[in-house]
This record gives structure tokens, C-alpha cells and sequence, in this order.
């Protein structure tokens, strides 16, 4: 069993195949809960600030086209999606405005279009929470918390091999066949724990499961934005006819 020395201490030296293989375990592990902690935060429901600053704009916006009053905060439930706000938000703009004036018509259809959008972006949000986060996270707390026991029992074991060198090196003739039985049965007890740590590690490193849950984050995205920009597609020529129709109108009416 090869070993080093630190100091006045000696350290046995831990196989190259473990450091190597420990390597790519911690990237595997860090890259899974960097992944599932941001995966969280793009599924998660909007915050109070967000909606408070889009609320801010919305009521500006009101402001500015001459209502009276600016707009009204209704005591609504918080919506799951930023969206579901923004149509809200848009809905409740273009009744202050009126859906007879240009703009009042296209905030209309806008934000009927962004309620759907909001909807499909909850199904996304719930399919990424049920085959990307749920599963990994599960990984977190089975395969990579055995690898990180094993790993604690790898320092221990080395430590306990460690002390049992020390005791041998320093122990009287009398003492010398016990002491070298001791490291016998610490070496021994070290290669086992190693090659343990080792397994556990491999499994996650080889796993195939993050890639199949990353696949599902693709699927689900990939229809997100699919039906998305369906919707916003239909939506798109009728806003700009409005524009077009409003522009020219100005124009005429500025000669």
C-alpha cells in the first residue's frame, strides 16, 4: 500500500483510479444539483417583486393615456405564471382604455393570447417538475448520498490505516507483531471500503438516468415553444393590421 508523507505524518496515498474516478463523481454531482436547484427557479411561480414592478408598468401605461385614475390592483389570486400577469394585466388596460380605440383592441387580443401561452407554460412547468426535478432530486437523495457516505467511510478508513502505520513504526519489539497485524487489518478493511466507494461512485457517474430526464426537459420546452409561437404567430398579423391601419389613419389626420 503506497504512502506519503506530510509532514512528520505518513498518508497513505489513495489509488490513482479513485482520484480520477472522484473527479468525474463531483462533477456529475455538483452539475445535478446546480441543475435541479435552477430548474426550481424556472418553474417556480413569479414573485411578489416581479409582479409588483409589472403591475407598476401596466399602471403607468394606464396613466399616461389619460384615465383619471390609475389602474386598480384587484385583490385576485397570484398568478402562476409571469403570463397569466401579463395578460392580466393587459385585459385590465385595454376594458380602462376601451376596445373600441386601436389599442385598447390589440391589448385585448394580446393578452387573450398570453393567458394561453401562460397555460401551456404551467404544462411545461409541471412536466419538467414530474420527469426532470423529481426524478433527479430522488437521484440527490439515493445514489449520490450512498457515494457520499462511501466516500466519509474512505477518509475514515485512511485515517484508522493511518494511526495503525504510526503505531507500528513506533511500537516496542514486544508490541511489533500485534501493531503489524493491526495495519493488516486496516489495509485490508481500506482496499474494501475503496472499492466500494468506487461502485457507488461509478454507478452515478455511469448512470443513464440524468440523460434521460434531460431529454425530457428538451421535450417538454421543445412543445412549450412550439405552441407558443403557434399562438403568438396567429396572433402577430392581427396586431400589426391594427398598427398598419392606426399608422395611416395618423398620418392622414397629421397632413
Amino acid at each position: 500500500m503506497a504512502s506519503e508523507t506530510l509532514g512528520s505524518t505518513e498518508v497513505t496515498e489513495l489509488p490513482t483510479d479513485y482520484v480520477t474516478l472522484e473527479k468525474r463523481y463531483e462533477a456529475v454531482r455538483h452539475s445535478t444539483q446546480s441543475l435541479v436547484k435552477l430548474s426550481k427557479a424556472y418553474t417556480a411561480p413569479p414573485t411578489q417583486y416581479d409582479m409588483q414592478a409589472l403591475q407598476s408598468q401596466f399602471s403607468t401605461l394606464t396613466t399616461r393615456l389619460g384615465n383619471k385614475q390609475p389602474t386598480q390592483v384587484k385583490k385576485e389570486e397570484p398568478p402562476l405564471t409571469c403570463q397569466h400577469e401579463i395578460a392580466r394585466a393587459s385585459l385590465d388596460v385595454s376594458e380602462k382604455v376601451g376596445l373600441e380605440e386601436p389599442l385598447g383592441a390589440a391589448l385585448f387580443k394580446f393578452g387573450s393570447i398570453e393567458e394561453r401561452v401562460g397555460s401551456e407554460k404551467l404544462k411545461q412547468d409541471h412536466s419538467i417538475h414530474s420527469n426532470f426535478i423529481k426524478p433527479m432530486s430522488a437521484t440527490l437523495e439515493s445514489s449520490v448520498a450512498l457515494a457520499q457516505n462511501a466516500r466519509s467511510q474512505v477518509h475514515t478508513a485512511r485515517l484508522s490505516l493511518d494511526a495503525a502505520k504510526s503505531a507500528f513504526k513506533n511500537a516496542t519489539p514486544e508490541k511489533a507483531d500485534a501493531s503489524r497485524r493491526n495495519v493488516e487489518t486496516a489495509e485490508d478493511h481500506f482496499v474494501t471500503i475503496v472499492e466500494e466507494a468506487m461502485n457507488l461512485m461509478r454507478a452515478v457517474v455511469e448512470s443513464p438516468e440524468p440523460l434521460r430526464c434531460l431529454s425530457e426537459f428538451v421535450a417538454a420546452q421543445l412543445a412549450f415553444h412550439k405552441e407558443a409561437a403557434a399562438l403568438l404567430a396567429d396572433l402577430a398579423p392581427e396586431i400589426e393590421e391594427i398598427q398598419v391601419t392606426q399608422e395611416a389613419l395618423y398620418r392622414h389626420d397629421n397632413k
